[in-house]
């Protein structure tokens, strides 16, 4: 595999996952001396401009690595999901932390039942169409 075709498929692999919503992704391929070569994803936390997300890919097999890389984005959730997975986590956190601080039920079951809900649409992906 020439360098030209290595950079096709590395932009490829950046394109799909921008597909997937990630921000700032880059698709990297590395020979070192007396190390094994790696591809390796990158792409930018969205809370933290410090704190990246990484997938290192090793091998001696530049397009089994570069396969491995395309099987990783596309198993990677979809935007949409994404953000859903995202909310829902928030949600959790705020369940969490209201339980810990003994808010009032009041406050607390609506949160409850909105993440029930959000959780049987996500099974069932029972989205309304708008």
């Amino acid at each position: 595999m020439d360098t030209n075709a290595i950079q096709k498929r590395l932009n490829e692999i950046a394109s799909a996952m921008m597909t997937k919503g990630l921000r700032n992704p880059t698709a990297n391929f590395k020979l070192s001396a007396n190390v094994q070569p790696t591809v390796y994803l990158t792409w930018d936390n969205l809370k933290s401009r410090y704190d990246n997300h990484y997938k290192w890919i090793h091998g001696d097999d530049i397009r089994a690595m570069l396969a491995e890389a395309d099987e990783f984005v596309a198993a990677m959730p979809d935007r949409d999901q994404a953000r859903m997975n995202e909310f829902m986590t928030a949600l959790g956190s705020v369940i969490d932390l209201g339980r810990e601080n003994n808010i009032e039920v009041d406050f607390v079951n609506p949160l409850i039942a909105t993440m029930k809900r959000l959780s049987e649409n996500v099974l069932t992906d029972q989205r309304e169409v708008a």
